[in-house]
């Protein structure tokens, strides 16, 4: 079994003394590992951990068992970026705070890696946005895992962004911006602006204004297979769209189409872990004195 390796290129607290064991872990179960160069690059340069399997191998599932996500749920998604449509999976180790996405624990790695090389974890496919436009920029990749965000930039007069629904007009948002969530961005900023939280498997998208100036205007849910049009307008020049943690800017007059896209992303999960479990955990949901006992 190989293993490919990424992470950002971030200090981290304890990060050297965490590698150093992870990398053991892996060698005691004999799994080979490769990093980026980059990533091993900045491994030497900052912590002094010289890495003698970096290259810059296809990551595919005939190189590779999946890849592993060493950092936060931002290092996770960045791995859209690098799996793309090859189907590999991933498994996210959480260094970083709130872990939705990189949900294996720094004490559950040598548990994850034994199930992983024993087959016994579970995979989850999780539904992307694909993002239809006439802009270069977006088009390079026009997909998402989380969400997809219009919103003004900087301080800005709020924006109108006009929406329809297979064609039909469903309302124009006076607000800052919108959001647009899959399941697995549901839990992420559109949770922070009152969107709902939704099921991985769902087979649905949340759609939740950003401030919106009228307050009957409410995060509604659609279906998966629901292509979305929207066009912007406001009185500044620009508007700032992000698929995950990209962004770009683009003119204020701008008009997109959103739906599903035609691959999925995979995840690798530990047996028995839930997202109940995850939400509970990570949204202190258990922190309520009257639900011990």
């Amino acid at each position: 079994m190989k293993v490919a390796l990424y992470g950002r290129p971030i200090k981290t607290k304890n990060f050297k003394a965490f590698y150093q064991n992870f990398i053991s872990i892996l060698d005691r179960q004999n799994i080979e590992y490769e990093l980026s160069k980059s990533y091993g690059a900045f491994l030497k340069e900052t912590y002094d951990i010289t890495c003698d399997s970096c290259t810059d191998s296809s990551l595919t599932p005939r190189n590779f068992s999946c890849l592993i996500s060493l950092g936060g749920d931002g290092t996770a998604l960045d791995t859209l970026l690098l799996v793309k449509d090859s189907g590999l999976p991933v498994m996210g180790v959480n260094l970083g705070r709130l872990g939705f996405l990189a949900n294996i624990q720094m004490n559950e790695v040598e548990e994850a890696l034994i199930a992983l090389k024993e087959g016994k974890t579970n995979i989850e496919k999780r539904v992307l946005l694909k993002i239809e436009s006439d802009i270069d920029e977006i088009n390079a990749f026009p997909y998402a895992l989380n969400d997809f965000v219009v919103q003004k930039r900087d301080t800005s007069a709020m924006i109108t962004v006009k929406t329809h629904l297979n064609g039909h007009f469903l309302n124009n948002y006076w607000a800052d911006g919108l959001i647009v969530a899959t399941p697995t961005g549901s839990s992420g900023y559109s949770l922070s602006c009152g969107g709902p939280l939704i099921f991985p498997g769902s087979k649905s998208f949340a759609i939740t204004p950003i401030a919106a100036h009228n307050l009957t205007v409410r995060p509604i849910v659609i279906p998966d297979l629901t292509v979305l049009e929207i066009e912007t307008s406001g009185r500044a020049d620009t508007v700032l769209i992000t698929l995950d943690s990209r962004s770009f800017i683009v003119p204020a007059n701008t008009k997109l189409s959103l739906k599903q896209a035609e691959f999925n992303f995979t995840m690798i999960q530990l047996s028995g872990t839930t997202y109940m479990e995850t939400i509970r955990n990570k949204l202190l949901w258990g922190a309520d004195r009257r639900d011990e006992g």
